[in-house]
């Protein structure tokens, strides 16, 4: 389900970098009040003054710069692996015996209550990066793909 939402994000940002690059970069320069806010401004210029061309790119380095930290966090690792997260792999920076010393330990859990642990019953990164993936989404609601890169893969 996160590989979609990923994609799909990856592919909103792509677009709204292209839409902004297309702009004219001084497109701003019509309002002679540019420098400064001004309330009397009316809302149409205030709108397009805070969402200039370089503004929206800067916005898209920011939104692909949060994307990569949610990926790139890890498990839990404790040292203990009755406690480190389930989904703990060599990725996670443990080495390949202590990752299959905590497969093992999934599999007899598997064997005893007929499912595998979660990552959410221990350290909860799986649900912090989807939840994150799925802010980053929001924006793009009306997108036809939207909904099925939200739920691709539930159950």
């Amino acid at each position: 389900m996160t590989a979609d939402l990923v994609q799909f994000l990856r592919s909103r940002l792509a677009e709204d970098e292209v839409v902004a690059r297309a702009a004219d970069p001084e497109l701003s320069h019509v309002f002679t009040r540019i420098e400064t806010f001004d309330p009397e401004m009316a809302a149409d210029e205030r709108h397009i003054m805070r969402h200039r061309p370089a503004r929206a790119q800067y916005e898209v380095v920011a939104k692909r710069l949060m994307l990569d930290e949610a990926l790139a966090s890890r498990h839990l690792v404790t040292g203990d692996h009755y406690m480190d997260c389930p989904l703990v792999t060599e990725a996670d920076g443990v080495d390949t015996a202590t990752a299959d010393r905590i497969r093992a330990l999934n599999d007899d859990y598997r064997k005893e209550f007929g499912r595998g642990p979660e990552c959410a019953e221990r350290c909860g990164r799986d649900p912090r990066v989807h939840r994150t993936l799925e802010l980053l989404a929001l924006p793009h609601v009306d997108h036809p793909d939207y909904m099925q890169a939200l739920t691709a893969g539930r159950a």
